[in-house]
């Protein structure tokens, strides 16, 4: 028998009214699952929803969060950190979402924490982005073209160049200044030993004079 062709030339057409109704009956389930009895964690989810707190209505599309400081994963390479494994669990070591209050051991978990669903509910959104329109399509593509021909003239080599041989001459500067701090301190104490034993010497020479019965050296006229 001969095999039925099929069209896929044209544009799929969704059921608008079969999602819709596919639509209440997740959300209809998810009622039926509030009433359930929630675990530990849903509930320390729930506390810190703001859409169960009753703080948004409804959660926003996804959309790009400008995080600021930046993170940087690269800040404590090197340097040694007092952790405290009880207690505040920003101070355990590791890296700390304040968000939902959770503490991951590596970069890695991570960044897949801060792109993963939960910490997008926490913060009022779904993981559906927004449908945009054309316009906005173009005057995106026209704001990076500006961009790109703004920094057309800059040099990402020297600048990076620039920053790190900056950063070689604070550092620099630091240690220098930790240097001179160390040597006046120790100068100071070193001042301070030989006064005190200029002193005890002084007062030595007094007793022992005074034990010889010497007044002293001085000389009088008459």
């Amino acid at each position: 028998a001969a095999m039925k062709a099929v069209d896929n030339t044209v544009r799929r057409k969704w059921d608008v009214e079969d999602f819709e109704a596919k639509a209440k009956e997740r959300s209809e389930r998810e009622k039926q699952d509030e009433k359930q009895e929630l675990t530990a964690r849903q509930k320390k989810y729930r506390a810190l929803d703001p859409l169960h707190q009753g703080r948004i209505k409804e959660r926003s599309a996804l959309e790009r969060q400008d995080v600021k400081p930046r993170i940087n994963y690269a800040a404590n390479v090197g340097k040694t950190q007092v952790v405290n494994l009880i207690g505040d669990k920003s101070k355990q070591g590791g890296f700390y979402c304040e968000v939902c209050d959770i503490l991951m051991k590596d970069s890695l978990a991570f960044a897949d924490h801060l792109n993963g669903k939960m910490h997008q509910r926490l913060l009022g959104m779904t993981m559906r982005t927004e449908r945009v329109s054309v316009n906005s399509v173009k005057d995106k593509f026209a704001a990076l073209k500006r961009q790109r021909e703004e920094s057309g003239t800059r040099d990402p080599e020297k600048e990076y160049e620039s920053r790190m041989a900056k950063a070689v001459e604070e550092d620099e500067a630091k240690r220098q200044a930790r240097k001179k701090a160390k040597l006046v301190k120790k100068t100071r104490e070193r001042e301070e030993k030989e006064r005190q034993k200029a002193e005890e010497e002084q007062e030595v020479d007094e007793d022992l004079m005074a034990a010889m019965g010497f007044g002293g050296f001085g000389t009088s006229k008459k």
